[in-house]
């Protein structure tokens, strides 16, 4: 009996041994799950947070990248830059970006501030700031002196937030000068154009909805206890404020959901912890899909929806690695697209820029990556290979065959490519996008609807031309472009009626540089208005000794984009005491092709202050009868390349005959070019031609050359 209950005991001990080794196991074990569950709360919240704080700084240079890039493209603007350097420059500046202060959704303030200064023009909300230093507490000084340091690179311009008498609002500036960095500008001396954004509870809203970051607020405090926060910083990095927002703290708020049927349900434990597990899963989701919505706004254009430069060179970099066998990189650059805009606004310009996009994407090979690099410019990246005999860049161009429909307006407008590839060498991305551009610009130069592709020659021109730039600023400093002076003849007389001025460039070294070559260069570097006026100044000093007779002086297309062109020559006229009626410009075919409207103007400018028109090297482009009515002209120059054809075909002097009858129907006079033999001469004046030009008569020579051939006795009239 005794064995019997010591047996009893014995298994009533093990069961109670049992009984509390597994309480003690599921105690142990629920102690570890719940500590393992708030854990993996306090996680989930702290990723969270961590999540929002990365996307409120993503937001916040989101703005300063969008407000940098309104900025630069004003303010770096050839346009902008003579035009703000002129008498009406306040009022250019108030309606290019004044007037759209009232609601335009990048910026609502807009100043021009002087090297001195002075506001040029200080509008916000459409309404004028009496003292934008004030309206700024005094913080705008920081904000000119950065956007007046040299920025070669064009992408260090200030902008940051500043406190205002609204409240905060975000601000950049530049100083506005030419598209190009010039170093020989006084960086001090120049306007600086500033747009400024009020974050206003609007602006915010928007943020929080696009970072899907719920209750944004900006305080002059912030409790890390209490809310989220982060720094908002001025131009010189001083924190001003906080942008705040409340913990979400998903995590905890999962755990609190189930903690009740964790304490109460103990026996279902498994499941309790696959229903945490399939929070936890849930929560990590929610934070991993908004990671994977900042990456893609971070990486991708928000107008196209295409890569954005960040995005490109990230897939660049992968596609190189990806295709040993190569690749091709597109760049295309759409032709005419600033018209577009000209004439029927940013609205139409924009979604033009996404239909362009839409099309690429549609019309392209599957597998090729499409970005919008920035304006309207935009790279392809594929394999390379053909298609059906055709490269990519051949397929961009063919995209636009087809006019584009924008809100009932048909639209055409082409695009120049560039290409370049990993073929020859294995290059990096950044390398392969300097070939390209370098294609790109060179089909840019080389007219619309090109394609060009990289080869090593384009580096070595780069670097030439980049050198003859540089010389030709220097010599134009130092007065090394000489102005030289070949006779206009009476056809039937031979009498001196008048001198064609022409600039010519003998280098340092004693190379003599082509006109055709160096007037190129100038007009791609800004130079072209220094050096047009330097040879229209010497011309009409060296004409007012020449009396009775006209000078002649080439103009290119670009000066005529000055629309205080005409009044600049007014001035050179009456500095020189030049009769207006002496003085003749002579133009392209070009400038009437390329902006007919704004050629129309010029003429017209130049007409009332008695200046004539001539129409240089006709029979060598595209204008036509109805061109040649149109504008005008007082006086049409046939080309060489028709006096030249004379010797050899018989059938080109009817062609010449032709031409120059047709002027004579429109009671054009006509001057003959490149007249070297007798025979031309003969040829040309009996078709109908009153003056004549050429080595047959004189080669370009200087002024004291002129006057000592024609002037030094009376009357002037050639010899022989």
């Amino acid at each position: 009996m005794s064995l019997s209950k010591n047996k009893s005991k014995l298994r009533l001990l093990a069961v109670a041994a049992t009984s509390l080794i597994f309480l003690s196991t599921l105690g142990a074990l629920g102690y570890t799950v719940s500590r393992a569950i708030t854990s993996m709360a306090a996680t989930a919240d702290e990723i969270d947070d961590t999540r929002a704080v990365t996307a409120a700084n993503g937001a916040l240079k989101a703005l300063q990248k969008q407000l940098g890039a309104t900025v630069r493209d004003n303010a770096y603007w050839d346009d902008a830059y003579r035009q703000i350097l002129t008498s009406n420059a306040a009022a250019w500046a108030t309606e290019n970006w004044g007037s759209t202060t009232a609601d335009y959704p990048l910026y609502d303030t807009a100043l021009v501030i002087t090297a001195d200064g002075h506001p040029l023009m200080a509008l916000h909300k459409g309404e004028t700031i009496a003292d934008p230093s004030a309206f700024f507490l005094g913080k705008l000084d920081e904000v000119l002196t950065v956007a007046r340091r040299p920025d070669p690179t064009r992408d260090g311009l200030p902008v940051a937030f500043i406190r205002t008498m609204d409240g905060i609002a975000i601000i950049g500036a530049a100083a506005i000068q030419p598209s190009a960095f010039e170093a020989d500008v006084d960086q001090t001396k120049l306007n600086v154009l500033v747009f400024s954004k009020q974050l206003t509870s609007k602006v915010l809203a928007e943020i929080s909805q696009t970072f899907t970051i719920d209750g944004l607020a900006l305080s002059d405090s912030a409790d890390p206890k209490q809310v989220l926060y982060a720094d908002v910083k001025d131009v010189a990095g001083n924190r001003i404020a906080y942008l705040t927002w409340p913990h979400v703290d998903p995590g905890t708020a999962g755990y609190l959901k189930v903690k009740p049927t964790v304490v109460g349900a103990g026996v279902a434990l498994i499941v309790l912890l696959a229903a945490v597990g399939a929070v936890g899963f849930i929560v990590f989701r929610a934070i991993r899909t908004g990671e994977r919505l900042s990456n893609y706004k971070a990486k991708h254009d928000a107008l196209t929806g295409l890569w954005n430069r960040a995005g490109f060179l990230e897939q660049i970099t992968a596609a190189i690695e990806m295709n040993p066998g190569g690749i091709s990189l597109d760049l295309l650059d759409l032709d005419g697209f600033k018209p577009v805009n000209d004439a029927w606004g940013h609205a139409v310009g924009d979604e033009l820029i996404r239909t362009v996009a839409e099309r690429l994407v549609s019309q392209l090979p599957s597998g090729s990556i499409v970005a919008r690099l920035g304006g309207d410019e935009f790279a392809v990246i594929s394999e390379k290979k053909e298609i059906d005999g055709r490269s990519i860049g051949s397929e961009i161009l063919d995209a636009f065959s087809v006019p584009f429909m924008i809100g009932g307006r048909t639209i055409e407008i082409g695009g120049s490519v560039g290409t370049a590839d990993t073929s020859e060498a294995m290059v990096d991305g950044t390398e392969l996008l300097r070939r390209a551009d370098l294609a790109l610009y060179r089909a840019k130069d080389s007219g619309r609807g090109i394609l060009v592709r990289y080869d090593a020659s384009l580096d070595d021109e780069a670097g030439k031309v980049a050198m003859l730039e540089q010389q030709l600023r220097q010599a134009l400093l130092r007065d090394g472009i000489r102005t030289v002076f070949q006779p206009l003849i009476d056809a039937s007389t031979r009498e001196i009626r008048g001198i064609e001025a022409l600039a010519r460039w003998t280098t340092s070294t004693g190379e003599q540089i082509s006109p055709e070559v160096f007037i190129r260069v100038a007009e791609k570097a800004g130079l072209i208005d220094v050096l047009g006026f330097n040879v229209l100044k010497t011309a009409v000093q060296a004409g007012s000794k020449w009396p009775g007779i006209s000078v002649a002086v080439n103009v290119s297309p670009l000066q005529l984009r000055n629309p205080y062109f005409a009044s600049q020559v007014s001035d050179v006229l009456k500095e020189a005491s030049f009769d207006p009626k002496r003085l003749t410009i002579e133009v392209t075919e070009g400038v009437l092709i390329a902006n007919p409207d704004q050629a129309k103007r010029a003429f017209a400018a130049l007409r009332a202050i008695g200046v004539k028109i001539a129409l240089d090297d006709f029979g060598c482009g595209f204008a036509s009868i109805g061109a040649l009515r149109e504008f005008g002209f007082d006086r049409m120059k046939i080309d060489r390349s028709l006096i030249l054809a004379l010797d050899h075909d018989d059938r080109n002097g009817a062609v010449l005959q032709a031409t120059i009858a047709l002027a004579n129907a429109l009671r054009l006079p006509v001057t003959a070019e490149g007249i070297e033999t007798e025979e031309q001469a003969t040829v040309v004046r009996l078709s109908g031609c009153d003056q004549l030009q050429g080595y047959l008569f004189s080669r370009p020579v200087s002024a004291n050359e002129i006057t000592k051939l024609y002037f030094s006795t009376s009357p002037s009239r050639l010899v022989g």
